[in-house]
């Protein structure tokens, strides 16, 4: 199987992950390199905004922790250090800040929001809530505010066939700064997922399975949300 695809900021490369492993493949097509290989697994790659760097997830010392990859030398620096799982989520636009969800700090599996320095260091707290599973942070271009998901299992259940209410999820803005303010962008009642931001952080495009299926949806800040894609079955 192939999954977890990302595109390199030339727009020239994808890497994937596959068996466990992670590839990379000219985007225009053709044969696919081995670029992390390990007897552990290694998932969800990000390349760095300069294209330098690769993040990706590995368990090779336990739960999942941070990896950084310096794509000239293929040299690796770990970034993460704690038992719980991290879950890797985005680049902060500048390159200096990878942010990310762990389960080491809460209860239950539930996940708090954090940011590391790429270049190393303590992990900070962006949101813990706590008894509130927080996932799927992503910081908007300006780097003052950050859309994520809340509440449900869905940050971790495999997925399935049909609606439960186990794994219905809302998504909030965060506004960062001296008093820190929430604002909720969709009500519960569906599962809603992997925000994105536009450029312009205007807009953001998510995952939800409001429609009965899993499909791309688009909300303007603001606004409401429409229905990008049509999948009437299946997994986005």
């Amino acid at each position: 199987s192939f999954a977890e695809p990302a595109i390199s900021p030339d727009r020239r490369e994808i890497a994937f992950v596959s068996s466990g492993d992670i590839w990379t493949v000219p985007l225009a097509g053709g044969e696919a390199r081995l670029l992390i290989s390990h007897p552990a697994n290694e998932s969800r790659p990000l390349y760095a905004p300069d294209g330098r760097s690769l993040a990706f997830v590995s368990d090779r010392t336990g739960g999942g922790d941070i990896y950084l990859m310096d794509l000239a030398t293929g040299s690796l620096r770990q970034l993460t250090f704690d038992d719980g799982l991290e879950r890797l989520e985005a680049w902060s636009r500048d390159g200096a800040w990878v942010h990310f969800s762990s389960t080491s700090r809460d209860i239950a599996g539930m996940n708090d929001l954090f940011r590391v320095r790429a270049e190393g260091g303590t992990p900070m707290t962006i949101s813990a809530d706590r008894y509130t599973s927080e996932f799927f942070g992503v910081p908007a271009p300006d780097g003052q505010r950050v859309v994520f998901a809340a509440r449900g299992n869905s940050a971790g259940q495999w997925w399935r066939n049909g609606h439960s209410h186990l794994d219905e999820s809302e998504l909030w803005l965060l506004h960062d700064g001296e008093k820190p303010r929430y604002e909720q962008l969709t009500n519960r009642g569906a599962k809603q997922m992997w925000p994105m931001w536009m450029p312009d952080g205007k807009t953001v495009y998510f995952v939800s399975d409001r429609s009965g299926a899993q499909n791309v949806w688009q909300l303007t800040l603001g606004g409401t949300a429409r229905q990008v894609t049509r999948f009437t079955d299946g997994r986005v």
